[in-house]
């Protein structure tokens, strides 16, 4: 049997659900099938990459009708109402808004009989197009009720225009006429505190009422991880990995990537190339070059943001540096002030005696836009790191000094 493509097993931008490699995430699916099965529209956000768009896909298929409109079409055309009424038409589908008639008039004259004809252009009189669309969907839905899923909700969520459309859609859909389509919402997106920006807009808030949202679709666990190397490497790949190996190599790679589901497909992709080079035989050896190849792949970026984040000048302490060197080191995903303090006591406590570290101001000055290195919970007041591969990029390109006790960084450009 000839073994499989590595594009079809580790698929990091595709968004089709890959059912082998789908690894189940029982709670999360759970809450999402209950919520839509409740009376209130559903809010299911998370950080990009952590599998959203796979996990709905999941639960609503053979469940529910559902189709799919881009919040990013609808800030292109400045509607989300024009976004839902282009996907309710099936392709090559027409929508006749006149329509032209001939008329003829008989006409008596002295010597013979004549017909004049006219012409008129008559407008169609028009729906609500909101209504009509949902009316389209209805009728297209095999089962009773359907699912909009509005997704990518971060492209129009800083469009306060465009928030108060979809607050009003939302509130229109307890009308009668609108409700007996029995089409309701599926918001996703990455943006935190939807409803609280819906229970503060004037006017709005009883719009919060009305959706429920769903607990935030976070990283997989190590022992998903764990789920996604065997069924990836050993049952579609059929490389052979024992059992420790597996278990020393999930636990890398959960480290590595955060558990952000995209980026360990991204992760796995790399090593099963190393893999395949090596004529299908694994060894701990290839776990460098993976890192590297997969490193590479966005180091300059986050090589570029981790120096514009480090100390401008070689201070005698260089707090920032030491912070930022500790995130590298720490092998928790979220973490918090106490945290990276007690790490930089451990590591330089010939620098911190007796004083005020300012860890808070550091960490708060590291979110900073237009290129934060971390993400603070405004709810929890934790950190973490943006993206997996500024973890990397600190433990590639920081080291600390043995003869000074400095952290000094590497100077490297990836090829």
């Amino acid at each position: 049997m000839a073994r499989k493509k590595i594009s079809e097993v580790f698929t990091p931008r595709r968004s089709d659900i890959n059912e082998k490699m789908y690894v189940g995430r029982p709670s999360l699916e759970k809450s999402l099938l209950r919520a839509i099965e409740g009376s209130q529209h559903v809010l299911l956000c998370g950080e990009s990459g952590n599998g959203k768009t796979w996990l709905y896909r999941k639960v609503l298929h053979g469940n529910y009708y559902y189709i799919a409109a881009n919040c990013a079409n609808a800030s292109h055309c400045s509607s989300i109402t024009r976004e839902i009424e282009q996907i309710s038409f099936n392709d090559g589908d027409s929508k006749k808004i006149s329509y032209v008639e001939s008329k003829g008039a008989g006409l008596k004259a002295f010597v013979a009989d004549a017909n004049v004809s006219h012409t008129g252009s008559y407008e169609l009189r028009q729906q609500d197009p909101l209504l009509e669309a949902l009316k389209n969907i209805s009728k297209r839905s095999p089962t009773e009720s359907s699912i909009i899923v509005l997704e990518n909700l971060e492209s129009i969520f800083n469009s306060p225009e465009l928030m108060d459309e979809l607050a009003r859609i939302i509130l229109l859909l307890d009308d009668p006429r609108y409700a007996a389509t029995k089409v309701k919402f599926l918001i996703v997106g990455t943006p935190t505190g939807v409803i609280e920006y819906f229970s503060k807009t004037k006017n709005l808030d009883s719009v919060s009422n009305r959706i429920s949202e769903l607990p935030k679709v976070g990283g997989l666990s190590d022992k998903e991880v764990k789920q996604l190397v065997t069924k990836g490497f050993v049952h579609e790949l059929s490389i052979n990995i024992s059992e420790n190996e597996i278990v020393f190599l999930a636990d890398h790679i959960f480290n590595v990537t955060m558990g952000v589901a995209q980026r360990v497909h991204e992760y796995c992709e790399q090593l099963a190339f190393q893999i395949e080079d090596n004529d299908w035989n694994y060894n701990k050896d290839l776990i460098k070059n993976a890192d590297w190849a997969w490193l590479t792949g966005g180091l300059r970026q986050s090589y570029a943001v981790l120096e514009g984040k480090l100390n401008s000048r070689d201070t005698s302490v260089a707090r920032r540096n030491q912070a930022i060197f500790s995130i590298g080191k720490i092998r928790v995903h979220q973490f918090d002030t106490a945290i990276i303090e007690a790490h930089i006591r451990r590591e330089f406590p010939e620098t911190v005696k007796g004083k005020n570290l300012g860890i808070s101001t550091i960490l708060t000055e590291l979110t900073a836009e237009p290129d934060p290195l971390l993400i603070r919970n405004q709810k929890t007041g934790q950190y973490r790191v943006k993206d997996p591969r500024y973890v990397m990029c600190i433990r590639t390109a920081l080291f600390k000094d043995v003869h000074s006790g400095k952290v000094r960084k590497r100077n490297f450009i990836a090829g």
